[in-house]
């Protein structure tokens, strides 16, 4: 029984149960007996509503409600966002694998998955549309936010690194000639996998995120130095400086599409929230049943969120 028949067939199954009347008792199906008391099927019905009902009845609402106004607002979700969604969830939840017996454990099928990945990505879209982003806004996140965008004084390096001594020596005596080309001799010699095939290019790096004695060192030089042989934890290192550059900040530009998707991803649970509160509010939601009624009322009171497709309560929702 996947989670789809559940929600539509033992809520109405369960609706009906609960207003079976006494007369009728004697006609249902008894499931077990404990020391003579019967438990029945009605029985088991009536307590998955009160345990899930009002929750999965929710969850059918919001759905209509977004898919409503998605139609409304020519809104829609392609399948390369679904694609990008689902390997989010997946990420999130760890494995291919891990995500399948998620998915078994939860009786959904994967296009259930989808369907409840679409209605939230629908969601997102209809809530995010109400909250525009202009570069006042952006600018102003920018400057309120400006350390994060900021560096120290950083240099550029091109390394070599040696397990020997020997070795090390060898290649500092090659580069005594000034026809030496440092790139090639790294790619040829270095033992440095994380830099060896790119001329033992390490791009612009901080002090820290080397070994101190290459920090060091690197900092003291001028552009076009290269080293002596230095002995690093690992072994030996020669570096070269390529370049400096004095502390400072990326401009609003260069990360001016990194702010907009860092303010949309910390706006979105209150943009949801918010929308979800005006639909349920306007919507007109007629529940005959007195009980799932007040439950359900009770959820939109504590303004509860819209996320079916959280297989792992226990796991926070990562930003999508």
């Amino acid at each position: 029984m996947t989670r789809a028949y559940l929600k539509y067939s033992l809520l109405l199954i369960g609706i009906i149960a609960v207003a079976i009347p006494v007369a009728c008792l004697s006609q249902q199906r008894v499931l077990v007996r404990v020391n003579d008391q019967p438990i029945t099927e009605e029985d088991l019905q009536r307590e998955l509503v009160v345990q899930e009902g009002a929750k999965l009845l929710l969850e059918m609402i919001d759905t209509q409600l977004i898919l409503q106004a998605a139609r409304q607002a020519n809104v829609s979700i392609t399948e390369p966002e679904l694609d990008m969604k689902e390997q989010q969830a997946i990420a999130r939840i760890g494995s291919e694998r891990d995500f399948a017996e998620e998915l078994r454990k939860n009786r959904r099928t994967k296009a259930e998955f989808r369907q409840e990945l679409a209605a939230e990505a629908l969601l997102e879209r209809l809530a995010m549309a109400n909250h525009p982003l202009d570069d006042t806004d952006l600018r102003r996140y920018y400057e309120a936010h400006k350390s994060e965008f900021s560096y120290p004084e950083q240099v550029r390096l091109r390394l070599m690194l040696f397990r020997d001594k020997a070795s090390a020596d060898a290649v500092a005596t090659a580069l005594r000639d000034p026809q030496a080309d440092f790139a090639g001799l790294a790619k040829a010699f270095s033992e440095d996998p994380a830099t060896k095939d790119d001329g033992g290019d390490t791009g612009f790096v901080s002090r820290g995120d080397f070994a101190k004695p290459i920090s060091d060192r690197a900092f003291a030089m001028q552009p076009g130095q290269i080293s002596a042989v230095l002995q690093v934890p690992d072994g030996w290192a020669i570096i070269k400086l390529e370049a400096k550059r004095p502390a400072g900040a990326q401009s609003f530009a260069s990360v001016r599409e990194t702010l907009r998707a860092r303010v949309q991803v910390e706006q979105l649970e209150q943009a949801t929230t918010d929308w979800l509160d005006r639909a349920r509010s306007r919507a007109q939601i007629t529940i005959p049943d007195p009980f799932l009624a007040t439950r359900v009322q009770g959820l939109i009171a504590i303004h509860t969120p819209f996320q079916p497709s959280n297989l792992v309560p226990d796991i926070p929702m990562a930003p999508r």
